[in-house]
């Protein structure tokens, strides 16, 4: 036999071991709890409202073990919520905010935002909240909400990267609206995902390395010399944002501040707004007070929110206080967002706050 057929039949069997293992693979993880999420709809002038696809029931999981698992799902207007949503219903809360509203790491019911209405009954509450979206993306969600739903009050979340990703410069997140260099809203389209990432949403085994194990994909595809536009998408964390930031930015995200406090305050006719501020968790697991740009942040939007008659809840004497207490940490050994115990304390901050 010659060395070219010996070769030929090496790399067929070498490709048919390779092929049938990735199969495999695949056969595992979807039996497996892999850890699964939605798709963003197509967002642009016609569609100016990022959002889910409706009505969609996924699994999500955490860690390589799969030690948590969430049923989450959507509703008629493809956001994450365990009922349709009415037009004109006027529910009694608006919850917006982002990915600690979208809750992804616990059940629906386990929410904050449907504790609120578990713990009292007699509310109507509505939820809008996507992963990754900032304070300028909130204000487009209190107009959104008053046009469509015209809630009675509104209840928003802020977290630690809401701030400084609100400008376009820094993170022009695609889907969202950002701040231009003039200060006006300006919408990033996103018209879908490129086609890799189809492929790679598509396959349980690569959700798994990316969601579960978490790999940094993109990097992979950066050092690979790849391009695709969820490369934009990146960020680092302390209290779920850069622990030091430069004066610049600063500066800028205490601009962001002011337009959010003004624009949400006039777009909402009066109504009572209430921002309920994320805690920066790890100072408290640590007993010190670290100086860092999201307390810088969160002290001056308390305090400017109080200057545009906007009530404020402060998670971390909350937090700190259940902590010393009891010393259950609020969040997941490899998820800084909050966890059961974290959303609970915060429906009932909200409501003994209201």
């Amino acid at each position: 036999m010659s060395l070219i057929k010996i070769l030929f039949k090496v790399g067929l069997y070498l490709s048919y071991l390779g092929i049938s293992s990735v199969l495999l693979l695949e056969f595992i993880f979807r039996i497996l709890p892999t850890s699964n999420t939605f798709e963003i709809q197509v967002t642009n002038a016609d569609q100016p409202i990022i959002r889910f696809e409706e009505n969609i029931r996924i699994r999500n999981s955490l860690g390589k073990n799969f030690y948590q698992t969430a049923i989450k799902e959507t509703n008629n207007y493809g956001f994450v919520s365990s009922k349709d949503y009415r037009r004109a219903a006027e529910p009694d809360v608006m919850v917006i905010g982002d990915s600690y509203v979208e809750a992804m790491q616990v059940d629906n019911d386990e929410s904050v935002s449907e504790l609120i209405e578990f713990y009292d009954p007699d509310l109507n509450i509505y939820a809008i909240g996507i992963s990754g979206v900032p304070l300028s993306q909130y204000i487009k969600f209190v107009e959104y909400s008053e046009k469509e739903f015209n809630p009675s009050e509104y209840l928003i979340i802020i977290a630690g990267n809401d701030f400084n990703e609100s400008i376009c410069d820094i993170r022009p997140k695609q889907g969202t609206y950002c701040f231009n260099n003039d200060w006006g809203l300006s919408l990033v389209d996103f018209n879908g995902y490129s086609n890799l990432r189809k492929l790679a949403r598509s396959s349980a085994f690569m959700r798994y390395l990316v969601f579960n194990v978490k790999l940094e994909w993109r990097s992979i595809i950066s050092n690979l010399g790849l391009n695709d536009p969820g490369l934009l998408d990146e960020a680092g964390f302390a209290g779920n944002t850069e622990r030091y930031v430069g004066n610049l930015i600063e500066s800028a995200s205490k601009k962001v501040v002011d337009e959010f406090l003004e624009r949400i305050r006039n777009i909402s006719n009066g109504k009572k707004i209430t921002l309920l501020i994320d805690a920066d968790r790890q100072d408290i697991y640590n007993g010190f007070i670290s100086e860092s740009y999201f307390r810088t942040m969160r002290n001056y939007l308390m305090a400017k929110a109080e200057t545009h008659d906007i009530s404020t809840i402060d998670m971390e004497p909350i937090f700190q206080k259940h902590y010393q207490e009891y010393g259950n940490q609020f969040d997941f050994s490899t998820d800084g967002h909050w966890n059961e115990l974290g959303h609970e304390l915060a429906a009932r901050a909200f409501l003994a706050a209201d």
